[in-house]
């Protein structure tokens, strides 16, 4: 083992420590924190792999609330990507118990092993300093931070991303069948996750093509990759859309309000999410220099090409990457290295040309603000909705365990997620809006608690409610009334 290998093991070992120690922060609080709306449909899967069975065609959440127009959903079913993630963390619900921490710990361990093959990506094309640079980047940033602790998929996308593009590095290098049979593996997984995987094949077909130019369409064992790896997402396409009614609604995701290239999405995109959330202001200089210096002979035009599916994605999925931070995670590790490029730019080959010293300064300068900043507009993400912890503790300890629940937030399902029950989410917006009508006719649906954060007293509806059912408990912060 040589001195060089063990210094860049014992560097990485330092970043992985580090990432853990920022990652756990707060790993107990409740389930209602940013986007807790989708986390919910994710934990509530893999709850119910727990509290009913195991049945990886038929993922279940615990809201009965219709998820497309005209389509009823009392199977609770929830088809979106396989529910490889969910199934996962439901082992560790087997193991150790169901507990929200526990599946941030799953996210955690994903982000880590993003994190070794950010390193060993980069390494193989920039040198050791620039991956350990960008695994420094990926550890740090408070956006990444808190997007490799949720209960999403997406952590695990980012693994298996960075896995792919390591395989079939390695695969092409050393053609070796050993590799060949990885990148296999992990492309039949990670086609299957999401949509933003399938806009990986244009640095993928970039780096084949790099490798072999024209003759690449001779070669059987590309044919037979990438036949492998889109097979089971064709599958599961197929299987999912006999049962639309566990489909949420998607096409707005693409261009709803006619947004795309728009003043407006501009903004969102690039001036809110990319500039301000994630790089802070003060981290679009690094990131810009590593963009604009001249790619090298081993790596091609590789990493432009991975950012470039990066900005179709975006284009294509307009409404949804406006409307939701979560949709810009891919970003994270192509980010990551650009910065890392940059910074060691800085760092090394900037002495020829400026002062050291004032080098180092702007490079610190840079990182203290970038984080700083973006920790200012990150750190929010960990406050809980008031009450909707509370509420459905209660609701948990009052009722018996199959009660059927209707909340009265509104359609967003964290608060039905804490009850830990199966029922309908109601509020504004949604198919049970809070009026004495639905009231009776959730009723009629086997309904028996009504539980909201929300609750106007003085209301035509709160006095309908005051007058007509019996109250469960009330606090200044929740109210739960028998139905």
């Amino acid at each position: 083992m040589s001195k060089k290998f063990f210094v860049e093991y014992f560097l990485l070992s330092i970043i992985l420590v580090l990432a853990v120690i920022l990652r756990i922060y707060k790993i107990n609080i409740p389930l209602a924190d940013h986007h807790s709306w989708r986390q919910s449909d994710t934990a509530a899967v893999a709850r119910n792999f727990i509290k009913e069975r195991w049945d990886f065609t038929k993922p279940r959440i615990d809201n009965m609330t219709i998820l497309r127009p005209g389509k009823p959903n009392p199977e609770r079913l929830f088809l979106v990507e396989p529910p490889i993630y969910q199934t996962i963390v439901a082992g560790f619900y087997k193991i150790f118990g169901v507990k929200e921490s526990y599946a941030r710990l799953v996210s955690i361990i994903f982000s880590l092993g993003s994190m070794i093959f950010l390193f060993l990506l980069t390494r193989e094309f920039f040198g050791s300093a620039v991956g350990l640079l960008a695994a420094f980047f990926f550890a740090v940033l408070p956006y990444s931070i808190f997007y490799s602790r949720v209960v999403l998929p997406e952590p695990m996308m980012v693994f298996l991303t960075l896995g792919l593009f390591y395989s079939v590095n390695r695969w092409l290098g050393k053609e070796e069948i050993s590799w060949w049979l990885i990148s296999v593996v992990f492309g039949v997984v990670v086609f299957t996750q999401k949509s933003f995987p399938l806009f990986l094949l244009l640095p993928l077909g970039y780096l084949i093509f790099k490798k072999y130019a024209i003759h690449s369409i001779k070669q059987p064992k590309i044919w037979l990759f990438f036949s492998l790896s889109l097979v089971p997402i064709v599958l599961w396409r197929i299987w999912i859309n006999q049962f639309p009614e566990g489909i949420p609604a998607n096409l707005w995701l693409f261009n709803q309000g006619d947004i795309r290239f728009k003043g407006a999405f501009f903004w969102w995109i690039f001036a809110e999410r990319v500039s301000k959330l994630i790089l802070g202001y003060w981290g679009l200089p690094l990131l810009v220099l590593g963009l604009v210096l001249k790619p090298g002979q081993k790596e091609g035009w590789f990493f432009h090409w991975w950012l470039v599916s990066f900005l179709l994605y975006v284009a294509v999925f307009a409404s949804g990457n406006v409307t939701h931070d979560y949709y810009q995670i891919p970003l994270i590790p192509i980010a990551a290295i650009f910065l890392a490029r940059g910074s060691w730019w800085l760092f090394n080959t900037s002495r020829q040309v400026f002062n050291k010293t004032i080098c180092y300064l702007l490079f610190t300068i840079c990182i203290l603000f970038m984080l700083a900043f973006s920790w200012y507009q990150v750190r929010d993400f960990y406050n809980i909705q008031g009450g909707v912890d509370l509420a459905g503790r209660a609701v948990d300890e009052l009722t018996p365990k199959n009660a059927l629940v209707l909340t009265g937030d509104s359609n967003d399902a964290t608060l039905l997620y804490n009850t830990n029950r199966w029922g309908w989410t109601g509020g504004y917006a949604s198919y049970f809006p809070n009026t004495s009508e639905t009231i009776e006719k959730a009723k009629r649906m086997g309904v028996s608690i009504y539980v909201t954060t929300k609750f106007d007293t003085n209301s035509e509806f709160g006095q309908f409610m005051l007058k007509n059912y019996s109250v469960l408990k009330k606090t200044d912060q929740y109210i739960i009334f028998t139905l």
